[in-house]
C-alpha cells in the first residue's frame, strides 16, 4: 500500500463543492488520473469546481492585480484542505462540433495554448524573427503548409485526371 501523505499525492479533504458531500480524496501525482461515475456522482465538481478553480486561484495570487482583471476568475472552492496540488490547464469540457480539419488539440483547445508556448518560451536562433503564436497553426496563411494550405491533401490536376 502507498503512503498517501508522501509528496506525490494531491490530498483534498472536505470537498462540499455542489453535489460533493464532505468528500476526501487522494489523487496520484505526474500520472493520468480520470474520475468515472454516473451522471450527477460529482466528477465535475470534483475535477473542475474543487481542483482546478483552486489551482487557479493559487495561480493567480502571484500575478498582479491589472493581469488578475484579464481572467475570468472561478469561485473560491468549499474545501476543508487541498495539499500537494500543482499547476493545473482545464481543457473544455463541453463537445465541440469537429470538422474535416479538426484533431484532437482544436477540439480541445489544447492547440492554442501549444502554439502560444512554441511563440514565447525558449530562445530563438540567432536573426531568426519573434513568430507571433499563428506561425504555429496551420489554419493560418501564416503557419500553413505552403504545399498543401493546410489541408493535409495535395490535388494535383494533370491531364489524364481530367479526362472524362
Amino acid at each position: 500500500m502507498r503512503d498517501t501523505k508522501a509528496p506525490g499525492f494531491v490530498r483534498v479533504r472536505g470537498a462540499r463543492e455542489h453535489n460533493l458531500k464532505n468528500v476526501d480524496v487522494d489523487i496520484p501525482r505526474d500520472a493520468l488520473v480520470v474520475f468515472t461515475g454516473v451522471s450527477g456522482s460529482g466528477k465535475s465538481s470534483l475535477a473542475f469546481s474543487t481542483l482546478y478553480a483552486e489551482a487557479q486561484r493559487r495561480y493567480l495570487e502571484s500575478v498582479s492585480p491589472y493581469a488578475r482583471r484579464l481572467f475570468h476568475q472561478m469561485e473560491v472552492p468549499e474545501v476543508d484542505q487541498i495539499e500537494g496540488l500543482p499547476p493545473a490547464v482545464a481543457l473544455q469540457q463541453q463537445r465541440g462540433s469537429p470538422t474535416t480539419r479538426s484533431s484532437v488539440g482544436s477540439v480541445t483547445t489544447l492547440s492554442n495554448l501549444l502554439r502560444m508556448l512554441y511563440s514565447r518560451a525558449g530562445d530563438y536562433p540567432r536573426g531568426q524573427a519573434h513568430l507571433e503564436a499563428e506561425a504555429f497553426s496551420p489554419n493560418t496563411p501564416e503557419g500553413a503548409c505552403p504545399r498543401c494550405h493546410g489541408l493535409g491533401r495535395i490535388h494535383e490536376v494533370t491531364e489524364a485526371s481530367m479526362d472524362l
